[in-house]
């Protein structure tokens, strides 16, 4: 069997294509457990090509439902094989995992699911949370709060990527108007090598420059300034920003 895996902005894929037997049970579970460590944590299983499932197969995936419900995010199932959802059905696990007959609906269930959680936590180390402090530009979020990508963070401020509300289609200028430049909102994130649990920080946009993501939709990259930064975190990310720059440098030196 193979296993693919495909990568978005707040999710990612998992295509199985073979037997899914005893000895790709655990792959499964290394892949999430990947997933997790980067900060992915919602996931579609997409078992369009599989040809066998036994009950290894079938206790695996419940783990890894049970992996990503203990981090605050979701697995779902999408495109079984008549095979597969066959085995599914009969067993029940369609009553544990959601199921859905494409894609699309998967995905769909998926942001449902981080709407209605309201992103009250944040999606992995890799994304941060911010709300905007006017209520105007807050009410045009997602109960008003956003979530983005982020690209760079130390102690003067953060950098991320946006494309917008969770689900939507929004165009450049509306990103660009939604959180205009100069606008003051509350970032929530977390760099585990420097802190347990999340900093949460007043910050100022002192920049936005347009860009896109690998598949091509619009975004935006956002520079945030920290306005009250205590002097503890200040010190923890000035110290985890030289850390890096130096381990960075040792890898160049060994290229």
């Amino acid at each position: 069997m193979k296993i693919d895996k495909l990568l978005y902005e707040h999710h990612a894929e998992l295509r199985f294509r073979g037997e899914f037997d005893s000895f790709y049970a655990p792959k499964l579970i290394e892949e999430v457990d990947s997933l997790i460590q980067s900060g992915t944590i919602y996931l579609v299983l997409n078992l369009r090509l599989v040809k066998f499932l036994n009950s290894t197969a079938l206790g695996s995936m419940i783990k890894a439902f049970k992996r990503f419900k203990a981090e605050g995010g979701d697995l779902c199932i999408a495109e079984p094989s008549l095979i597969a959802k066959d085995v599914l059905t009969k067993v029940g696990v369609d009553r544990i995992i959601p199921m859905f007959t494409n894609g699309d609906e998967a995905k769909e269930y998926l942001f449902t699911q981080m709407k209605e959680q309201g992103l009250a936590t944040v999606i992995g180390e890799s994304q941060v949370l911010f709300s905007p402090t006017d209520t105007d530009l807050a009410s045009k979020l997602n109960r008003g709060v956003g979530v983005g990508s982020v690209l760079s963070v130390d102690h003067k401020g953060i950098r991320f990527r946006w494309t917008g509300n969770i689900g939507a289609e929004e165009n450049l200028d509306e990103l660009r108007a939604m959180i205009p430049n100069g606008a003051e909102m509350k970032v929530k994130f977390q760099v585990k090598l420097c802190k347990k649990g999340f900093f949460e920080v007043l910050s100022q946009i002192e920049g936005i420059e347009a860009c896109e993501t690998s598949e091509g939709k619009p975004a935006i990259t956002v520079t945030c300034g920290f306005l009250d930064l205590p002097e503890a975190d200040k010190l923890a990310l000035a110290q985890f920003a030289d850390d890096l720059d130096y381990l960075k440098q040792q890898l160049r030196d060994f290229e």
